[in-house]
């Protein structure tokens, strides 16, 4: 179950990037910030309402630091799509299961556990797949901005990490991503307005927003309930898998052909991904015995 709902994000980040590339034509940065959260905010606000639960919690802190880390961490993306090849933007962005590696393994290293070293493979070859598909570059003078894109993948990395906490702590997942959206809100709010104001809605831009506003919500509901349920190596590692939905809706629906190259970088972001599933397997059937 892990693994499907973390293939389920996956495919409705995919869908929310395709969405949000057609949003980009009428709305700036901080604006797409705004609107994508603001419909997660009324959606789970009216659902909780109707069901009758409340919002309140005792983990306030705990929420204000994940919304945080992961609103720091889009906007920063949003930057780097801004100044960077789109290519070179996406790539920084999946540095995360990096990081998430790399602390996961320091954790280990603390606690005298055993290092993971197939799981961490499987990360590595599925960042290596996602090289060969987003063939990232670097010209001159983007050096800065790719230093400040590279902290997108370690910021979003560290909220990945308060979200297992939340989770491990029984706060429902709606409630994570309510407070997330609600800090998106403000946030990308805030920001336009003090940038260059909001732009008219109309019946031509308003179908990208709520389709980014929807898919982005689910995505969330589903990404929280997978950083939830076990092993974060390969939640890690799944996540590549939006890459490989990318380039399919990129195909379907721009008609944005997929080379010989992007195809050998999916096959090897696929075998990653059941690479780590069959691990995760083994080892929980090795614990079982």
């Amino acid at each position: 179950m892990q693994s499907l709902w973390m293939l389920a994000a996956a495919l409705c980040f995919a869908l929310m990037a395709a969405f949000t590339k057609l949003g980009a034509a009428d709305f700036d940065t901080f604006e797409l910030v705004f609107y994508r959260s603001l419909f997660g905010v009324v959606l789970i606000g009216i659902w909780a309402v109707i069901k009758g639960f409340s919002i309140r919690t005792v983990l306030f802190f705990s929420h204000m630091k994940r919304s945080f880390l992961g609103t720091l961490a889009l906007s920063i993306w949003f930057f780097a799509i801004a100044n960077l090849p789109l290519g070179t933007a996406m790539t920084l962005n999946y540095t995360n299961p990096l990081y998430m590696a790399l602390l996961l393994t320091v954790i280990a290293i603390k606690k005298n556990e055993t290092i993971e070293f197939g799981l961490i493979g499987t990360i590595i070859a599925g960042f290596a797949g996602i090289t060969l598909v987003l063939r990232p570059e670097l010209r001159s003078g983007d050096e800065l901005p790719a230093l400040i894109g590279l902290s997108a993948g370690f910021f979003t990395a560290l909220a990945y990490f308060q979200v297992k906490q939340l989770c491990a702590m029984k706060e429902p997942e709606w409630r994570i991503v309510f407070y997330f959206t609600l800090f998106g809100a403000v946030w990308g709010l805030g920001g336009q307005i003090l940038t260059t104001g909001l732009h008219p809605l109309t019946a031509e831009n308003v179908p990208a927003l709520l389709g980014m506003g929807i898919s982005a919500t689910v995505a969330q509901l589903c990404m929280t309930r997978a950083w939830g349920a076990g092993n974060m190596f390969l939640t890690s590692v799944l996540q590549f898998s939006a890459i490989v939905f990318a380039v399919l809706l990129g195909r379907l629906f721009f008609d944005e052909p997929i080379s010989l190259q992007s195809s050998f970088g999916i096959v090897i972001i696929i075998g990653a991904g059941v690479a780590a599933t069959l691990l995760t397997k083994r080892k929980r059937s090795v614990k079982s015995a």
